[in-house]
């Protein structure tokens, strides 16, 4: 199971109570589980399959570690899930499930955008409006967008709608619950080496990798590094950020040639 740094304090969530949606082994959503019941959380996982391998592995820190079948997209299973907590019983949600499609728009089906959209977006709203009432004040929750929300790229139109949408839902809602000391943020990773990236990996020419790498000032990340970032966003220590969406693993870039610039002066 992995640590986090040592600089951060190791049971920021002792005694906490935290619902991850959309947790699978080596992603994401599997990793910030990880450590959050590394950090001392109570941790129920929600998705479509269940993640066996994952479950095995934080029950053996935590046997009360918990698993939830859920589709996002369907409002009798979001209705069944929310049943399952008392009023006021969580302290935290993590919304990490996502899909990707990356073609060029006119190539695009529309079942395919509809899904984007069902999954990425009116999945997270229904989702968060039904778990609403199970939080607790003070409270957060924390959606794992994407830097193509807040970026373009080619190929990833619908895609890039779904997470620009999600941003306007986090800072917009965090008004909406900031009287109740309930806050809602984001993270907007670039890409990380997680399972669902590699499978791609293994296709590409190393001239194709080259490039991808130098897209990200630091190089790419692995899943532990944003879920670094989603458990100090839910942690006491960023109680005064909310409406946030924060970039991971890269940085806007206006690529202008600037060695051309240094050369004439």
């Amino acid at each position: 199971m992995p640590s986090p740094p040592p600089h951060l304090p190791r049971r920021r969530f002792e005694g906490k109570r935290f619902l991850v949606l959309g947790a699978a082994q080596g992603g994401i959503g599997g990793t910030t589980a990880e450590c959050l019941v590394e950090e001392g959380a109570d941790v129920t996982l929600a998705s479509n399959a269940e993640p066996a391998k994952l479950l095995k592995r934080l029950r053996r820190r935590a046997p009360t570690v918990a698993w939830v079948e859920c589709d996002i997209t369907s409002l009798d299973q979001l209705g069944g899930l929310g049943d399952r907590f008392a009023p006021e019983s969580i302290d935290g949600v993590v919304n990490n499930v996502g899909i990707e499609s990356a073609e060029p728009l006119e190539q695009e089906s529309p079942e395919s955008i509809d899904r984007l959209i069902d999954v990425n977006l009116r999945g997270a709203i229904h989702a968060t409006r039904v778990l609403l009432p199970k939080l607790r004040s003070p409270g957060v929750v924390v959606h794992v967008s994407s830097g193509l929300g807040l970026g373009g790229c080619d190929g990833f139109s619908t895609y890039s709608a779904t997470k620009a949408a999600l941003t306007g839902f986090v800072q917009s809602l965090a008004w909406e619950l900031a009287p109740r000391r309930i806050r809602v943020v984001a993270v907007a990773p670039a890409l990380v080496r997680s399972p669902m990236t590699m499978q791609h990996f293994a296709h590409f020419t190393p001239e194709t990798k080259a490039q991808i790498e130098a897209c990200h000032p630091l190089g790419m990340g692995t899943p532990h590094d944003v879920a670094a970032a989603i458990l100090f966003l839910a942690s006491p220590e960023a109680r005064w950020i909310t409406g946030a969406v924060l970039p991971v693993g890269w940085t806007p870039h206006y690529p202008l040639p600037s060695h051309v610039f240094r050369v004439a002066r």
